[in-house]
């Protein structure tokens, strides 16, 4: 009875072993199933791309775009990533897709020819449906500035509507944290404070925002912003108050002439007044030759 129990024991172990073995992956399937997924980010997805991982170098791509709070560049390189591998991929549809979208983010983007017509068909056709969009898809800024404050007018064009909101940032420092506005898709303008003192170069940037805060279209960024630099003779000169200059005009007993003809009258007597007001007049030879008399007659 021992024995028997024995032998059932070392089946069911055997039993046991045999059944995990099967149930492990083996060789590359086992390494596979192991991998680690590659993060999601635009410098990965670049090198998958460059090593001719076009599968996972598409995967990253797509999961980096449905990230948020990317920068205008990370967002184009990644839709750059996604199109080409998209088109490479036989995903026609999703590559002309994504061509368009690119086009909208960065207008001057022209595919690379040597990829040949896989690639570039898709890219034509997603140009021609970009190019019937009623204005050209961007934003820019107006800076009018002066030390004593000023203004940025911001003009934001979104045929597509995809952007959501417009995110403003401006310092007098080359360093250090923005003073940050929000404002509408479009014509908007923020007003600028004044410069902090010895300051004349004001930093900006202009985002416009889509719904998960990937900044779609750009001038200027808080890492390389735009600069302009405070208008001269900005500050007033006149008007009183602390630190304002003297007004032009006033009294006549603040001008110098006065107080030098003055000085003339006193030390000269009527004479020196005479001569110090008499009205000007061309130089005779009578003036310059003066006549010398001993008594009544001419000294000789």
């Amino acid at each position: 009875m021992r024995k028997l129990r024995r032998v059932l024991v070392c089946v069911l172990v055997g039993l046991s072993a045999t059944s995990a073995a099967f149930a492990q992956p083996k060789g590359k399937d086992r390494a596979d199933k192991t991998r680690a997924e590659p993060p999601a980010d635009v410098e990965t997805a670049e090198q998958l791309y460059a090593k001719l991982d076009y599968d996972r170098a598409n995967e990253v791509a797509e999961r980096v775009i449905k990230q948020r709070n990317l920068t205008h560049d990370q967002l184009v390189r990644a839709y750059r990533i996604r199109a080409v591998t998209d088109a490479i991929l036989d995903k026609e549809e999703q590559a002309r897709e994504a061509f368009f979208q690119l086009l909208v983010f960065d207008p001057e983007y022209t595919v690379d020819t040597n990829l040949g017509p896989k690639v570039s068909t898709p890219f034509i056709e997603a140009r021609g449906q970009f190019r019937s969009l009623p204005s050209k898809p961007g934003m820019e800024v107006v800076a009018s500035v002066r030390a004593d404050g000023g203004q940025l007018r911001v003009t934001t064009r979104d045929p597509t509507r995809i952007a959501k909101k417009v995110s403003v940032g401006y310092r007098w420092t080359s360093t250090g944290e923005y003073t940050v506005s929000t404002v509408s898709v479009g014509e908007a303008s923020v007003e600028v404070a004044p410069a902090t003192a010895g300051r004349t170069r004001l930093d900006f940037y202009a985002l416009a925002l889509d719904e998960r805060d990937n900044a779609v279209f750009e001038a200027g960024s808080p890492q390389v912003p735009k600069s302009a630099f405070a208008e001269a003779g900005s500050r007033p000169i006149g008007g009183g108050g602390a630190g304002g200059g003297e007004k032009s005009g006033g009294s006549v007993f603040s001008s110098p002439v006065f107080w030098i003809i003055a000085g003339a009258v006193v030390a000269g007597g009527g004479t020196a007044a005479f001569f110090a007001f008499r009205p000007e007049e061309p130089a005779s030879r009578a003036a310059l030759s003066p006549q010398i008399r001993c008594g009544a007659e001419l000294c000789k």
